[in-house]
């Protein structure tokens, strides 16, 4: 590679100082809007180890100009208190890459600590823009810090931020009955993890996906011996991964369940078939028992919306049948018969059809149990749906982590030792519908 490009005497310490880089030297052609740096190592004769075989034989085989944007913090004393201010600069980076003689020749960059790999943000800048997105749009957090809002780059500065608040959780105290319940999230089904206590519902989790995999590795992070119930959403995968974690738990599918997979079909009728129904808002009026309908008024509004839409009608009057049905003492035969008297032409409840007839054990099972569902227990899941319906479209790093790692979980000290409880549903769902609300009003980002 011939002569280095840089001397030591090339090094502005004063540069260095205020970069505040440990492993990095900035050069006297910095300025404070633009940093050209070399790492410490660029001087040095040690040799790096290849990360393939371990051999010292390694020699400079071409240096890579990197390009990051960075941030320096300045606080400064005012009448009020402290002012937190930023400055963002661009910082230039000759990374040295390295050629392996002992192993085929192969080329390693060195390692460096202060960017991830792709990732055109310091770590330290990455982590600001992650902080505010957690609970911003990431579009209103790069426009406060005046960087481009890049779609490809969201997703490493979102994970690095979201290890960090993950090794500051506390282990997961192991409830005697968990659940698992697929949230729909713009068409992609998110597992949820969540316990059922005395005093509500608790959510440990969101999983990205569905799989046996990714179910079974969370569920291996519990306590096998401690689960007796396990509340399961009719998903094969699901279920398996629940066996297999957990083998002497007695898994069932609950009536809340069932309702709930009827309450989704109902809702996709209306959407289809109510268009200018004559009630306001139609998705609760039309899902809902009819004889909690106090208002005379709207019952006539609903009677004559469903006299000129017959499809729509014999959707109604069946999900009003099955919440009758289950709202009172109801048996598996029971089930068998409201499948069996559905209508042709409705084939938006073919799903909640094929739950009764394909998980009769675990539903059977499930009336077998002694301890029925406490009330808040369908309300507090309803209400992490609309929640989850509700919050704008992003990624899965960003959904997870504005759910669960805004907030503070629930904890409980159990034989001396601090776990867990997971986040209870009421502060969940609150957080949430806040998080959604900063986004879709557009609130400006600010420190």
């Amino acid at each position: 590679m011939g002569k280095k490009r840089y001397m030591e005497k090339d090094v502005s310490k004063p540069m260095t100082n205020a970069l505040g880089i440990a492993d990095l030297l900035a050069l006297k052609s910095s300025t404070d809007s633009h940093y050209y740096t070399v790492h410490k190592r660029y001087f040095s004769d040690d040799k790096l180890i290849c990360p393939a075989c371990g051999s010292t034989k390694t020699r400079c085989s071409k240096v890579v100009k990197r390009s990051f944007k960075d941030i320096l913090w300045d606080t400064a004393p005012t009448d009020e208190g402290e002012k937190r201010s930023f400055r963002v600069f661009d910082l230039t980076f000759y990374q040295t890459y390295l050629r392996c003689d002992g192993c085929s020749n192969s080329v390693f960059p060195e390692p460096i600590n202060f960017g991830d790999k792709g990732c055109r943000y310091t770590n330290r800048l990455a982590d600001a823009l992650a902080e505010g997105t957690f609970r911003f749009s990431y579009k209103k957090v790069c426009d406060y810090y005046g960087v481009p809002a890049s779609t490809a780059s969201i997703g490493p500065i979102m994970r690095r931020r979201i290890q960090y608040r993950e090794s500051l959780l506390l282990p997961v105290s192991t409830p005697k009955k968990l659940g698992i319940m697929e949230a729909v999230f713009f068409r992609e089904a998110r597992p949820i993890i969540f316990a059922l206590r005395d005093d509500g519902v608790y959510c440990i989790d969101i999983l990205e996906d569905s799989s046996e995999e990714t179910v079974l590795t969370f569920l291996r992070t519990l306590d096998s011996n401690a689960v007796e119930t396990v509340y399961i959403d009719p998903v094969d995968s699901i279920r398996s991964a629940a066996a297999i974690a957990f083998p002497s738990a007695n898994l069932v599918v609950t009536d809340e369940c069932i309702l709930r997979y009827a309450r989704d079909a109902m809702l996709e009728i209306i959407h289809k078939d109510g268009k200018r129904f004559p009630v306001k808002f139609k998705d609760g009026v039309l899902t809902i028992p009819n004889n909690h309908l106090q208002d005379d008024y709207k019952r006539r509004q609903v009677t004559d919306g469903l006299e000129s839409r017959p499809r729509l009608k014999a959707a109604y009057d069946q999900h009003q049948t099955l919440m009758k049905l289950m709202n009172g003492k109801w048996t598996f035969s029971d089930l068998k018969k409201w499948v069996h008297d559905l209508p042709n032409g409705l084939p938006e409840f073919d799903t909640t059809a094929d739950v009764i007839n394909y998980y009769n054990k675990e539903i059977e099972d499930y009336i077998l149990t002694e301890e029925k569902l406490p009330d808040f227990y369908p309300t507090a899941l309803q209400a992490v749906c609309e929640a989850f319906k509700g919050m704008p479209h992003c990624i899965f790093d960003v959904l997870r982590a504005r759910c669960f790692l805004t907030i503070n979980h629930d904890t409980i000290e159990e034989n001396g030792i601090k776990y867990r409880l997971g986040i209870h549903t009421t502060r969940l769902t609150q957080n949430m519908n806040d998080i959604t609300k900063n986004i879709k009003e557009a609130r400006e980002y600010g420190l």
